[in-house]
């Protein structure tokens, strides 16, 4: 998305370990919009793409190894999404959840030779819906955002800390007052 006149680009970096597994329960990051967001003085931030790149700072240049599975025959997901609703499970999360403003979904498998037991074959998947997909005037705000992560079977970074850069293009929005009813259940959801 090119950036208008009145967007502005935010950007954080999160991090999160990598069980001996290869596993993360869901966690959350926060980044923080109260300089963008004013409920009395009905100011919000229109979010109207959000970017993610998951990096590996023990691999050389921070480049993630894109082949998340190393055990022969197994499923390897990451899942990242940005909401204003924390969800208690990362199941819960899909393109249809309240409040989903941007989802990544990365898998990897491996194909095993049946005669063998080698692998013959790999795939991976990267299925980012954005923002312009989901929303495409933009997600209105009055609240911070919270970026959700979760790994399963992710053994190419077993015992590892993996880190998230996030890009957040939007702009500031006066609000009217339907925008507003709708909106303040955001706060309440954090």
């Amino acid at each position: 998305m090119a950036k208008g006149t009145r967007d502005l680009i935010l950007r954080d970096r999160l991090q999160f370990d990598v069980d001996g597994v290869g596993n993360t329960d869901l966690l959350y990051g926060r980044v923080d919009m109260s300089d963008f967001v004013n409920v009395v003085k009905r100011e919000g931030f229109a979010v109207k793409e959000v970017r993610y790149h998951v990096r590996d700072p023990q691999n050389p240049n921070g480049v993630l190894d894109p082949l998340l599975v190393g055990a022969a025959g197994t499923f390897s997901s990451l899942k990242l999404f940005c909401t204003t609703t924390a969800y208690e499970n990362i199941e819960d999360v899909g393109i249809a959840s309240p409040d989903v403003i941007s989802l990544l979904e990365m898998t990897s498998t491996q194909v095993i030779a049946a005669a063998t037991g080698e692998p013959v074959a790999f795939q991976n998947q990267w299925t980012h819906f954005g923002t312009p997909d989901l929303h495409p005037d933009g997600y209105n705000i009055v609240s911070d955002l919270l970026i959700g992560v979760g790994a399963s079977v992710v053994s190419s970074a077993v015992n590892q800390t993996l880190e998230i850069d996030i890009m957040i293009i939007g702009e500031p929005v006066k609000l009217n007052e339907a925008d507003m009813t709708e909106m303040l259940t955001q706060g309440q959801d954090l």
